[in-house]
């Protein structure tokens, strides 16, 4: 056994650890490209729009299996770039490159085939599609090189990425969503990933600097401070998003749905306090029942709004 008691890593099967090296978990939030479309009312909701939905959806889930190939890539970037640090984090040294299955020159090739794969697909769907995955692939080139050790940027870093997806959604189906949408995904996006931040603190403790250097800046009560504004901000565009957007409906019932995303606001906030799990939202949201139920009616509620309304 290594010292400090920590057993070593069992050797995996090595089309395994490449699978779990590239993050399939995360693909979930590439899945926020759909967001333009499932509120562009006056576009595909409308009658005599409908016979052009699957059209839409398929160059949607183009779309996302482009942005899961370029995240794919950022992933393995960036571990491979954290390798050393992340053998120092009682979770994340069982990582695959960090632990060994997978080994440099195989996560260099597949990163490069999954970046070009990435990249001409979005270029196929259209120039300023394959404009915006260099955008999203040069920020995360960024972050793994050094942006993540600058307190604040790293964390507008990563939300950043929320908001390109909401943005190449529409680019790919040709609509213009009202800039509440951008507003909410990013305040809601800030509001995910300094609670990652605030996780990573709480759950490091006096160890919080050597597993990851930018928190030591997070320690405090600052992190909690930046916590409470961000989930003010989340709330209140999104309040604001379904009475003054353009494409909600006018009689402002989407209004029904605040009360599930006060209620999933508070939940993580919860989780944030109590859970193991907390340095993974996906995991949380996934494997959480009331929050996981609370977002299944949020989409219920929302789809029920805008059909009773068009």
């Amino acid at each position: 056994m290594p010292p400090g008691g920590q057993t070593t890593p069992a050797k995996a099967n090595p089309g395994l650890a490449m699978a779990r090296a590239l993050r399939p978990r995360q693909w979930v939030k590439n899945g926020l490209v759909f967001l333009p479309l499932a509120f562009a009312v006056d576009v595909a909701w409308q009658p005599d729009n409908l016979a052009t939905v699957p059209g839409l959806l398929l160059r949607l889930g183009a779309l996302l299996l482009a942005f899961c190939a370029l995240s794919s890539a950022a992933y393995l970037f960036n571990d491979l770039m954290d390798r050393d640090a992340d053998r120092q984090h009682p979770a994340k040294r069982l990582r695959p490159i960090a632990s060994g299955q997978v080994g440099t020159a195989a996560a260099l090739a597949a990163l490069a085939v999954l970046g070009i794969a990435g990249l001409a697909a979005m270029a196929a769907l259209s120039p300023m599609l394959g404009a915006i995955g260099l955008l999203y692939l040069g920020i995360n080139l960024a972050y793994s090189l050094g942006a993540k050790n600058l307190v604040l940027v790293d964390v507008l870093s990563v939300t950043s990425g929320y908001v390109i997806r909401v943005a190449a959604g529409a680019v790919a189906i040709g609509v213009a969503p009202s800039p509440w949408l951008y507003a909410t995904t990013g305040a809601g996006a800030l509001f995910i990933v300094l609670g990652r931040r605030y996780a990573e603190v709480r759950l490091a403790g006096d160890d919080a600097a050597r597993q990851r250097s930018v928190l030591r800046h997070y320690a405090g009560p600052f992190i909690g401070q930046l916590l409470n504004v961000s989930a003010a901000a989340a709330l209140v565009s999104y309040t604001l998003y379904t009475v003054e957007a353009v494409n909600p409906p006018k009689n402002n019932t989407m209004l029904l749905t605040v009360p599930l995303v006060i209620f999933g606001l508070f939940r993580y906030l919860y989780l944030l306090n109590t859970s193991r799990e907390a340095e993974a939202p996906e995991q949380l949201i996934l494997q959480d029942l009331p929050l996981a139920a609370a977002s299944l009616a949020w989409i219920v509620v929302s789809v029920l709004v805008l059909l009773l309304n068009r």
